[in-house]
């Protein structure tokens, strides 16, 4: 928009001049910044209007402060198109393929990407995908779960092996899905849950 129609603009509304000045200027500086290159690397300086976090536990924690500047950090086993995040399609974050139920509804089996690894360098199994579920749906004695009450249609996690995944269900029910697209029921590694369950707190 060019200073000449943001001017026309102001004299058609009446706006206070000094607005009219400083959106003029701005008009005429846009265009400048939109052609500058794109950097690449660098530090992004992320900042709240909150206090410290009291903990950086996205099972645990439902603050601002905590699950919007970890959540980039952590991965999800599913969650919902990105593309179209307005509709109940739901698409892998950490699986192969969203899978059919089966048992009448009561079993999602999921297969577990390869090639994923935590930032240690582990790679990233079923086994640290069923054991951060559970910490979610059935959490140990003294370790707190925001979202465990989404949860009472599971029955149980388990890994049969490295990259199975399977929840049973208690009864078949849509909410599963929705449910299982929380974006911040991040995957933890076993390992770690195992020796601490307070780890990442």
């Amino acid at each position: 928009m060019s200073s000449a129609r943001v001017a026309a603009i102001g004299s058609r509304v009446k706006w206070p001049a000094p607005f009219v000045a400083a959106l003029a200027i701005f008009a005429a500086a846009a265009p400048a910044s939109l052609a500058e290159t794109p950097k690449t690397g660098g530090t992004l300086t992320y900042m709240i209007p909150a206090d410290a976090p009291p903990s950086l536990d996205g099972h645990r924690e439902t603050t601002y402060a905590t699950v919007h500047s970890a959540a980039p950090f952590y991965s999800t086993l599913i969650r919902v198109d990105p593309n179209n995040p307005s509709s109940n399609n739901f698409v892998c974050d950490l699986c192969t393929a969203m899978p059919q139920p089966t048992d009448d509804g009561k079993t999602y089996t999921f297969k577990i990407r390869e090639g994923v690894k935590f930032h240690d360098g582990s790679p990233l199994t079923a086994a640290d995908v069923a054991a951060s579920w559970n910490a979610i749906i059935h959490p140990p004695e003294g370790v707190t779960s925001a979202r465990e009450s989404y949860y009472t249609m599971v029955d149980t996690v388990a890994a049969p092996d490295p990259t199975t995944v399977v929840f049973r269900l208690k009864f078949a029910t849509g909410a599963f899905l929705p449910a299982l697209a929380d974006p911040y029921a991040w995957i933890y590694k076993k390992e770690i849950l195992d020796k601490d369950p307070h780890w990442y707190e």
